[in-house]
Formats: C-alpha cells, sequence, structure tokens
C-alpha cells in the first residue's frame, strides 16, 4: 500500500492481536490518525479461542482485574460488532465437571463469596452427550467465546480498505526517534507504540522486559456430540462458534519451545485427556500453535521506554487477553496523551532493574 509522504500521524501501531487492535479502538474514540504494521507472525490471539471467563477454575478464585474490567471489554467488542455489522460476543456457559464430594464442597463454599456468587451458579447433573460426570458440574454464568479471529480479519480488511495498514515486518532499525515524533521511511507520527506479543523478544527497544512466552496447542475436532457448552476438566471442549460441530480442546503450556508449529507430542497429550472426557467418536480437523505472551508476574506490560517518550508499549496480555486487553489499552493512551498514571501493576517501570 501507499502512505501519503510527509503526512504527519498521531500514532504508528506495530501488532494487530487484540492488544494492538484494542489500542486502536483508544484511538478512533479519541479521533487519532494512525497506520499499523502487522506480518501476523504472531498467532496466539486467533488460536486461542477468544474465552473469557473471570474465574480460575482450577482454585476457585476471581482471576485479577478480570470482573472489574470484564464489562468494559465487552463494551468495545460490542462497539465492534455495531461497526462491522458482525456477532463476535458469544455468551456461553462453562461447565466445570466436578471430580469428587471435596471439590463439590469447595464449589458451593465459593459461590457464596462476593465477586464469585455474580458467576458461580448451582451444582448440576445435567446429562452432556458423551461426557459422564457423576459428581456433577459446577455451572459459570456470564462466560463465553469472543470470535477474536473474525473480528480481526474484519478489522484488517477495514484498514487495508482505509489505506491504515502495512502487512510487512517492521524494521526497527529505520526507525528515527525525535524529541517530539518519530519516523520510518516516509511516515512520521507523534508516538509509536508496540503491541507484537512474543515478537518483543526482537524488539531493541523493549526485549528487556521479562516476557517469558508460553507455547500453547489446540486442537479443532468435529463430532456428534451435542455439546451447547464450554466444558472444563483436564481439558476444555469449547463449540466452534463458526461452524456447528466442531469443537475447540486444549490447551497445552510449554515454556521451552518458542515456535508456531504443531508438534505430534502435543496432539498425543491432549487426545489423552480428552478421551477421558468424550465417550464419543471424533476427527482432529485441524491443530493449531501459537506463543502466548505471559509475563513473570502474571500481569499486562504497558508503558514508555526509559529513554524514548514517544516509544510506547503494550503487551503481556497472558490467557486472559479478551478481558485484560481494552481496559490495559486504555490505561495507556489516557498516559500518553494525557499523562494519567497507570496501575502500577501494568506499568514497565515495575520491571525498571531490567533495563540496567
Amino acid at each position: 500500500m501507499n502512505f501519503k509522504k510527509k503526512e504527519m500521524y498521531d500514532y504508528i501501531v506495530v501488532g494487530l492481536g487484540v492488544a494492538g487492535w484494542s489500542f486502536l479502538q483508544q484511538l478512533d474514540e479519541n479521533r487519532q490518525n494512525y497506520v499499523v504494521f502487522d506480518n501476523q507472525s504472531q498467532q496466539s490471539t486467533r488460536i486461542a479461542g477468544g474465552m473469557f471467563n473471570p474465574v480460575i477454575l482450577k482454585r476457585f478464585t476471581p482471576a485479577w482485574k478480570a470482573h472489574e474490567w470484564l464489562k468494559y471489554a465487552l463494551l468495545q467488542f460490542q462497539k465492534a460488532e455495531l461497526q462491522y455489522g458482525q456477532k463476535y460476543i458469544h455468551y456461553i456457559d462453562i461447565y466445570r465437571k466436578l471430580t469428587g464430594v471435596e471439590e463439590q464442597n469447595n464449589w458451593v463454599a465459593a459461590s457464596d463469596k462476593p465477586v464469585l456468587s455474580e458467576y458461580m451458579k448451582d451444582i448440576v447433573f445435567e446429562s452432556i452427550d458423551g461426557i459422564e460426570a457423576p459428581f456433577g458440574f459446577g455451572v459459570l454464568q456470564g462466560t463465553g467465546i469472543v470470535n477474536v479471529a473474525q473480528l480481526l480479519n474484519d478489522v484488517a480488511t477495514d484498514l487495508k480498505r482505509h489505506h491504515k495498514l502495512f502487512e510487512a515486518d517492521f524494521n526497527y532499525e529505520q526507525l528515527q526517534i525525535f524529541p517530539d515524533y518519530v519516523s520510518y521511511g516516509d511516515i512520521k507520527a507523534r508516538k509509536i507504540v508496540f503491541a507484537e506479543g512474543f515478537g518483543i523478544k526482537r524488539n531493541p527497544f523493549f526485549k528487556h522486559l521479562p516476557l517469558t512466552g508460553t507455547k500453547g496447542e489446540m486442537l479443532m475436532i468435529e463430532t456428534e456430540a451435542d455439546i451447547p457448552y464450554i466444558v472444563k476438566s483436564n481439558v476444555f471442549i469449547a463449540p466452534n462458534v463458526a461452524r456447528k460441530g466442531q469443537y475447540y480442546v486444549g490447551a497445552t503450556y510449554n515454556w521451552e519451545d518458542k515456535t508456531n508449529i504443531p508438534t505430534t507430542a502435543a496432539r498425543k497429550h491432549l487426545e489423552s485427556k480428552l478421551q477421558k472426557l468424550l465417550h464419543r467418536p471424533y476427527k482432529v480437523v485441524q491443530q493449531k500453535a501459537g506463543i502466548r505472551p505471559t509475563v513473570i508476574d502474571r500481569r499486562p506490560l504497558a508503558g514508555k521506554h526509559p529513554d524514548y517518550q514517544n516509544v510506547a508499549v503494550l503487551n503481556g496480555m497472558g490467557t486472559r487477553g479478551v478481558i485484560l486487553a481494552p481496559a490495559t489499552a486504555k490505561q495507556l493512551f489516557q498516559y500518553l496523551e494525557f499523562d494519567m498514571p497507570m496501575l502500577k501493576e501494568v506499568d514497565i517501570r515495575r520491571f525498571s532493574k531490567f533495563s540496567d
């Protein structure tokens, strides 16, 4: 695509995952002009399934900021639905398979607590096609799936139509930084925001941040079993909202492998757990892999470069990016434009020792 030479933009945004899109929402709402660079090298947003759930189902505890920020996140996705005339948000209850009397008691106790009581409902002994649960399911409501892959496809199409998307690698060596603006080739902007996911490890400005990255793999299966819920056990089964009869099965966690290449080991691992949960025939139709942008303290990364005030980062959304990214993007935008303080838990200055 061709940019208008010498035009001064407000922002250059690098990366079009859920974090990058969330920041674009802030720019649109505040009438900022911008261009976007994305090479689609980071796939974690698109393969993650887009699940939103504010409860940690292993311990029956609230996830950090999830309850507080979920409503805002859903509002932002609703705005996208109106903008593109599509349905992205799908409310689907989660059925957590309980493994014994102790978990039944823990579920009941947790469901009476503030915040958790809004989501954790009764234990049911409802029959789900192909899935046995002798101790019942704990039902979680107010949860679901955002079709992030479709959203990002629609956003990319719209950006290209308005000549705002450059589908190519970003060459860091060509970025020139001046006191009041940055320059990249013929493009000038007041500020630049890097929202590259695990790609940040190649970024000379922010590679010092302790983003470790966790590889996750997921299967897509077809089965005649009718599973209308997200079922969580040792693995989760979630309906593919884009195609009836297909389900996501996931996910794995690998802290060593940093490639997007699906592995036989992960498939065997997922299938061994799936076969213990689902007692109906199925066929694996796809396997996907991506690197989650996880941080050592499990909190987002947002803020300015310590030496360049017009160079910023938005990253580290981890496994709950659908919930955390919109509010974190809002905090970053308000910080960059109005010098409003961000939460200390997301501000990259908490890791200032890593930049020495």
